[in-house]
């Protein structure tokens, strides 16, 4: 039980690498507050933590919105008295679109959530990490914020913001206690990539696989890591 005793948010829980990560601090004896947008998503995550033994509390988050991202964290906070570890994992995409094509729309509700959402969680937490003087923030970037690529423009600069970010919030906490990283994942075989490939690919990471390299962040990274991503996507930079 690595996580016994801890307390962890995480976004963007109601399926994928969110829903995976969440199980797998559950699965190490964290309480999990399992943030989605909707209760009927939430309560099915909660129900899959709790059967397995785990425990967990759903929540409603609109990353995008400032003050329904405060009233979330400030819930968990006076269920539980702490929060140990935030996970954001919200996160949208739109394919094929050329970059020049790009339409407002599309610009603004990736930024509203990649890349807004990432910044106000952490924004809300990190007063009461900073107060207890500890805490983990673990950010889930993509290898489109280390590659460009020409259909995914705005997905591309929200993550390449996120990186910048991430790495910058790292120095500002790490005086606090506090360590920021993040997972760059590549294509992972989850509903989102299947737009993609129907079939999926042996090669793709599994939604579990990244869960992992979350666990490791969550409880077995050295003290001093802070600021830097874990990239897992050797399929797409060839042998």
């Amino acid at each position: 039980m690595l996580l016994n005793g801890k307390v962890a948010l995480v976004t963007g829980a109601s399926r994928g690498i969110g829903r995976a990560i969440a199980k797998s601090l559950a699965k190490e004896g964290a309480i999990v507050a399992v943030g989605t947008r909707t209760s009927e998503s939430y309560q099915k995550v909660v129900s899959e933590i709790t059967s397995a033994g785990g425990q967990a509390r759903g929540l409603l988050i609109d990353v995008t919105e400032a003050s329904q991202v405060d009233e979330s964290v400030e819930q968990t906070i006076n269920k539980f008295g702490q929060i140990d570890i935030l996970v954001n994992s919200a996160g949208i995409i739109v394919y094929d679109t050329p970059t020049w094509q790009t339409t407002i729309e599309q610009w603004d509700s990736m930024m509203a959530v990649n890349l807004r959402g990432t910044f106000l969680t952490c924004r809300a937490i990190s007063p009461h990490m900073i107060q207890q003087g500890s805490g983990i923030i673990i950010n889930i970037g993509s290898s489109s914020g280390r590659f460009a690529d020409d259909i995914f423009g705005p997905y591309t600069a929200s993550k390449w913001g996120v990186l910048g970010y991430t790495a910058s919030l790292a120095h500002s906490l790490r005086p606090h206690g506090v360590r920021v990283n993040g997972i760059n994942p590549g294509y992972v075989d989850s509903d989102m990539t299947r737009i993609i490939n129907p079939a999926g690919d042996p090669e793709w990471s599994t939604v579990e696989e990244i869960a992992e390299v979350a666990l490791f962040l969550s409880g077995r990274a050295p003290r001093d890591m802070t600021g830097q991503f874990i990239d897992v996507f050797g399929s797409q930079v060839g042998p």
